[in-house]
């Protein structure tokens, strides 16, 4: 397994971080729950963990990539429906993770670890679906990763993602006492600044500035077009709808959506793998937040 997998200072300080938080055994990084033995409870297991994203796509004989899925059910879900599945993090301890499980289950899988911004280590037209679950929000250049994904599916190939709501995420921690305020506009691309980047559950607190970006709804559908992907959903919403105390991350998830997520297909054109690769645009250069003016925010149970 190679060495120095993040693509720029970015990758390598978020790298570090969820190193961090894994060693912790946060939540966010191992598997949750535990699904049932069947086919068909799997499969809700499934649908319920991604969403319902890509409900009724067939995965038996599928190739199938899980993107930036360390730590979680949902490699191992897709291999054990029949796919040929490759699970891809630039967390080794989170990858450690996933392995160690699979093997105790007897499930196949193959594993990568690099910078979701690289795939040169998988081939054009190699997948038929790539699934990739809230990670895009610890990358500055959204459209170098989505480059990447159109460039690895075949023709007619889905991918599905989802991130942090660009609004929602320059809001948390801002509470006035009478309403929220943005933290930035909605037009600037830097990090979002937190207070207090200490993930908490329950009795465990990591301290992990990790660098969280705001992308643009926009800006995500134009990367998903000029890279040949067609996008055919969009949602906007969040994990509950209960409202908490006033200036709650709860009270404002409920006026706001906390995540997007999107579904895109790759538009036919030939055979598979015919696409010519698309070189990536430069990465912006890695500035550290300042001391205290952190790009996270608390984590509570739950979220």
């Amino acid at each position: 397994m190679r060495r120095g997998v993040a693509v720029d200072g970015i990758g390598t300080h978020n790298a570090r971080m969820w190193e961090r938080l894994a060693r912790a055994d946060i939540p966010y990084t191992r598997p949750q729950g535990v699904p049932p033995k069947s086919d068909a409870g799997k499969r809700r297991f499934l649908d319920d963990l991604t969403d319902g994203m890509i409900a009724g796509i067939d995965f038996a004989g599928m190739r199938v990539l899980s993107l930036a899925g360390g730590g979680g059910w949902d490699a191992i879900l897709f291999a054990e429906l029949g796919a040929d599945t490759t699970l891809f993090d630039i967390s080794a301890r989170q990858l450690d993770t996933v392995r160690r499980l699979a093997r105790q289950r007897g499930t196949p899988l193959t594993f990568v670890r690099g910078d979701m911004r690289d795939l040169s280590a998988l081939g054009n037209g190699e997948f038929d679906l790539v699934f990739h679950k809230h990670s895009m929000v610890f990358v500055p250049d959204p459209q170098r990763v989505i480059a990447e994904v159109a460039r690895v599916l075949s023709g007619d190939g889905v991918y599905g993602f989802s991130t942090m709501h660009p609004i929602t995420l320059r809001m948390y921690e801002s509470w006035t006492g009478t309403g929220w305020r943005l933290k930035t506009t909605y037009f600037e691309d830097r990090a979002i600044a937190s207070m207090d980047p200490t993930w908490e559950f329950g009795q465990v607190r990591v301290h992990a500035p990790t660098l969280e970006y705001g992308h643009r709804i926009s800006d995500l559908v134009n990367a998903c077009v000029a890279s040949g992907l067609a996008v055919d959903g969009l949602w906007e919403w969040s994990p509950g709808y209960d409202a908490g105390p006033a200036g709650s991350d709860d009270d404002l998830e409920r006026q706001l959506p906390a995540f997007i997520r999107l579904r895109a297909r790759k538009l036919a054109n030939g055979a598979r793998g015919s696409r010519s690769r698309i070189d990536p645009p430069s990465p912006p250069a890695f500035v550290r937040p300042p001391e205290r003016s952190r790009p996270s925010r608390p984590r509570t149970r739950g979220r």
